[in-house]
């Protein structure tokens, strides 16, 4: 009778978890498609109502293959969530990470590879608590390694709504390493121009100290630089110049140079900076 009971016990905590979706609740279903494994996740036990939280979309590739940046460069898609949330509940724009260097069919463009994540701000109105949420989101991307696959899939997770918030060891570390490294704004006393020269630009930086800075790349935005051509770096008295190829249909009459902007001192440690520069 004493081990009825016991296995009774049991199966009320493993039927209490289940409901209560302890072991689903910061992540989502997981979805696998080829050599792409993914999911929604949140970096606690839940949403405060009236508040606003980071969601994060998990994207894990297998060896050999890659997904694009938020600008890919002359190949590519751009990872993107279309959401179906419930009424009070917006979502903002995609937070990526910081972007590789990849290659598709000897073409180069920006993209990522292995485990990475993607943030997004998520505003909760005011709910009760003790509600549990379903936000749902069409996914869209492309996979490339030797060929490319452009998938498409519906992605979800149910959030509860609590009064109080319990950090998950597993996400929580992740999340918090993304937002303490945010790109950097440009410092205040950088002197920075940028012109169009024929079918380059060339990026002025000074007041750098060019013994301080052993590599310089921009991952170019708004297809303004070809990511499949080498950008040619000349040290300067006071900083460094950047020639920049353009792509073969550059956008028409742009106004800035903008992009991410990565600068490998002579240490070897990198600094990514958000560049946008009035074009001359």
């Amino acid at each position: 009778m004493r081990e009825v009971l016991q296995l009774r016990g049991l199966f009320s905590v493993i039927l209490t978890i289940f409901l209560c979706g302890k072991v689903s609740g910061l992540t989502g279903p997981v979805h696998q498609d080829g050599p792409v494994k993914m999911a929604l996740v949140l970096p606690s036990s839940g949403v405060l109502p009236n508040s606003t939280a980071w969601i994060g979309w998990s994207i894990e590739r297998e060896d050999g293959w890659h997904t694009y940046w938020e600008h890919p460069g002359n190949v590519g898609l751009t990872p993107q969530l279309d959401w179906e949330l419930p009424d009070g509940f917006t979502v903002e724009s995609l937070q990526f990470p910081f972007p590789k260097r990849v290659q598709m069919a000897g073409v180069k463009a920006y993209g990522h590879k292995g485990k990475t994540l993607y943030l997004a701000q998520l505003k909760v109105p005011d709910i009760a608590v003790g509600e549990r949420v379903k936000l749902t989101a069409k996914a869209r991307w492309m996979v490339c390694s030797n060929v490319c696959l452009p998938q498409y899939s519906e992605l979800s997770i149910t959030l509860p709504v609590v009064d109080s918030l319990q950090p998950d060891k597993e996400w929580s570390p992740r999340f918090s390493d993304f937002l303490d490294n945010l790109p950097k704004e440009i410092p205040l006393n950088w002197s920075m121009k940028a012109q169009e020269i024929g079918q380059f630009t060339k990026l002025s930086v000074a007041n750098v100290d060019p013994s301080e800075v052993r590599d310089v790349y921009l991952f170019g935005g708004d297809y303004l630089v070809c990511s499949d051509a080498k950008q040619n770096l000349r040290a300067l008295p006071s900083g460094f110049e950047l020639l920049l190829p353009k792509p073969t249909w550059p956008k028409e009459n742009p106004t800035h140079l903008n992009g991410l902007l990565q600068i490998t001192s002579s240490s070897s440690t990198q600094s990514f900076y958000t560049l946008q520069v009035p074009l001359n």
